[in-house]
């Protein structure tokens, strides 16, 4: 009981210096108007710089965003900021823009397919190699583009089912999704964008924007065509997306991107190294803006292991009704609760927990997981000695506990009074490939402290305790992001050995 009480001044004290703790209100504010002139601006001249090449990409696909962020906040901009946008958004077989995306020669005749037409030139820089082993009068790299194509579709729209695009009305040539083939710069992958014109409707029809060759002197470490597939795969899945919401969050938009890339071309495994970076930013939110969004995937992954692949399209299928406007955590739990999941606090808390040991095999339920990075642990877990941390929502920490033997290792862990949290204790018996894993989780639905015993902690290879704030709720909308009812939280922990 003493070391309870403890725990309990522990937590008090640690939650009295948080001065802006706690739920958090704010005026909810719609995405659609999600962000301001200033930030316009900005976002303009980030897309021209790399449009033209005067800016390195800070993650291979951040042009599809930045334009997002332009087409979403087009009706509120000021005329010469609207102009600019539109040139920015516009097809290359537009009128020349400042970005410098458009062609400067007149297009080839499209190659199409059932699906999809192929836009290319025959001249100047953005010419793909115009070889044609086949004598079908169509260049081998566009062929290669449009069977691609396809084998995306066969998978997204087919396999996995997701909704047909949005039909474009016939820009482009006709109603099927159009892909334009361009010298990109700054190792740009590739982009996808809606077509200005569209206000505020959720629904939006868009294209794509492919390099012309993926050459490995312009994208070091690569193998062309595997390069083409995964961007391939990738950005149509965003056309797919744009077709459900245009308005639901980066990091949703991204991740499912990601998890779609590897069901269509499983063997590439292009998303590793996305996932290596991620294993270190477990603290970060799930939902935070940066390179971590890539490597969400993973949870993608999770939750179709658990539940089917379905439970991913699901989300999409409610996204385009749910209230509030692209608030993209909600959407994903009432697919996860119709696929007869639990809840998305109690799904998460769990997910963290089996990261811990995943590429131990029965762990994690998708098949690269024996493949992926061991997570970064942060400290280590003492008996008798606080650890304080605070964590936001969605992430977790997870801490060394050296194996001892003990009867029983208690772990008296807490968070901050409301806070969905959850303490586990994951243990490994035997090696990395072969072993067994054992978890002891306990969830705590408003905070507070909790008790997590592991029996016999001797025989465990790796002990590894894991302290999740796994509340996904939001407070409002401000300034271009959602606000969370418990960030910045504190959690506290400590180790009981019983001899």
């Amino acid at each position: 009981m003493r070391i309870r009480r403890l725990m309990g001044v522990s937590l008090l004290l640690a939650s009295a210096s948080l001065a802006t703790g706690g739920a958090v209100s704010a005026a909810a504010a719609s995405p659609r108007a999600q962000i301001s002139a200033a930030t316009a601006s900005r976002a303009i001249k980030r897309a021209e710089n790399l449009l033209d090449g005067r800016a390195q990409a800070r993650r291979p696909r951040e042009l599809t965003f930045t334009l997002l962020r332009l087409a979403r906040a087009l009706p509120r901009l000021s005329r010469p900021q609207r102009a600019r946008a539109k040139a920015l958004l516009a097809r290359p077989t537009d009128a020349e823009d400042p970005g410098g995306s458009s062609y400067t020669v007149p297009e080839a005749p499209p190659a199409c397919s059932a699906h999809f037409c192929v836009h290319y030139v025959a001249t100047s820089a953005d010419a793909p190699n115009l070889g044609d082993g086949n004598a079908n009068g169509v260049p081998d790299y566009v062929d290669q583009v449009i069977a691609t194509a396809e084998q995306a579709y066969a998978t997204e729209n087919g396999t996995l089912g997701w909704q047909a695009p949005e039909p474009d009305g016939n820009r482009g040539g006709d109603n099927r999704t159009d892909i334009y083939l361009s010298e990109l710069r700054g190792e740009l992958f590739g982009y996808a964008t809606t077509d200005p014109g569209q206000g505020n409707d959720r629904s939006q029809f868009a294209y794509l924007v492919l390099d012309n060759d993926y050459s490995s002197s312009e994208f070091p470490g690569t193998v062309p065509v595997q390069v083409l597939e995964v961007t391939l795969a990738n950005e149509y899945n965003h056309i797919l997306q744009f077709g459900y919401d245009v308005f639901q969050e980066l990091w949703f938009l991204e991740s499912s991107a990601v998890w779609m890339e590897d069901r269509v071309f499983g063997s590439i495994d292009d998303y590793f190294r996305y996932v290596r970076v991620w294993t270190k930013l477990s603290k970060l939110p799930l939902t935070f803006d940066n390179i971590k969004v890539y490597g969400s995937a993973v949870w993608l992954h999770w939750l179709a292991g658990r539940y089917g692949p379905g439970v991913v399209r699901g989300a999409w299928e409610r996204a385009r009704g749910s209230k509030p406007v692209g608030f993209s955590l909600k959407t994903l739990e009432r697919s996860v609760a119709a696929a007869g999941g639990l809840k998305l606090a109690r799904e998460f808390a769990r997910f963290a927990a089996a990261t811990a040991e995943w590429r131990t095999p029965g762990v994690f339920p998708y098949v690269d997981a024996p493949l992926y990075p061991d997570m970064k642990r942060r400290g280590k877990l003492h008996a008798g000695q606080f650890v304080k941390r605070r964590l936001s929502h969605l992430g977790f920490l997870l801490m060394r506990v050296r194996p001892r033997h003990v009867r029983r290792i208690r772990l008296l862990a807490g968070a901050g009074k409301g806070t969905k949290s959850a303490f586990a204790l994951v243990c490994r018996i035997g090696s990395v490939a072969a072993g067994k894993v054992v978890i002891k989780l306990k969830f705590a639905k408003r905070g507070g402290i909790r008790a997590v015993r592991l029996r016999r902690p001797g025989r465990c290879s790796r002990i590894t305790a894991v302290l999740v704030n796994a509340d996904p709720r939001q407070g409002g909308f401000f300034f271009g992001d959602w606000l969370y009812r418990h960030d910045r939280e504190p959690f506290a922990a400590t180790l009981v050995l019983k001899r």
